[in-house]
């Protein structure tokens, strides 16, 4: 790997791990830049602008694809384990606290809504075959989130025992029945 691909990835990473548990305007340039142990004129150079660095850190997200996931069963399945498998500690930047602490940016809530609707809800629309459903689903995932790691809930089991995924499994399977519009 070359210097300037090795530069690129590291102010990539340092911040997607910043922009998504602090928050885009909780972040300034100079801090990502010294996470990445770089000069702060490389974001400028590498991505425009901050915006466009943000930006940059939401081109890796994992889309749900209909065409990918043949029945709300076999969703519900990938859920549990993308989420029983994920990160276990609580500092840990994930697509879910990137939506959480992002959603209502003055600069790039507007940017992280459509994401979240072309990335995750446009699909799980077309997989579960209703949008009040899907809607529901997406907020089960994002509740039973909010639970386990900012209120660490006593009631939410540790991440990856048989009893986080039943419970998961529960609040997804509970959403996809709640009534229809």
């Amino acid at each position: 790997m070359n210097r300037s691909s090795n530069t690129k990835d590291l102010l990539l990473t340092n911040a997607c791990k910043m922009f998504w548990s602090k928050g885009y305007s909780n972040v300034s340039v100079r801090e990502i830049s010294n996470a990445a142990g770089v000069d702060v004129a490389l974001i400028a150079r590498y991505f425009g602008s901050k915006r466009g660095l943000f930006e940059a850190t939401l081109e890796n997200l994992t889309k749900i694809e209909a065409k990918d996931v043949q029945s709300s069963k076999t969703l519900i399945d990938a859920i549990v384990e993308l989420f029983s498998n994920g990160p276990k500690d609580n500092i840990e930047a994930s697509p879910i606290s990137m939506v959480l602490t992002n959603s209502d940016d003055a600069e790039v809530g507007e940017i992280v809504k459509q994401v979240q609707y072309e990335y995750w809800q446009k699909g799980l629309e077309e997989i579960i075959g209703s949008k009040h459903q899907a809607a529901m689903f997406f907020g089960a995932i994002m509740g039973f989130c909010v639970a386990q790691k900012s209120l660490r809930l006593d009631g939410v089991a540790k991440v990856g025992s048989e009893l986080y995924r039943a419970q998961l499994r529960h609040m997804l399977e509970t959403a996809i029945q709640s009534p229809r519009k």
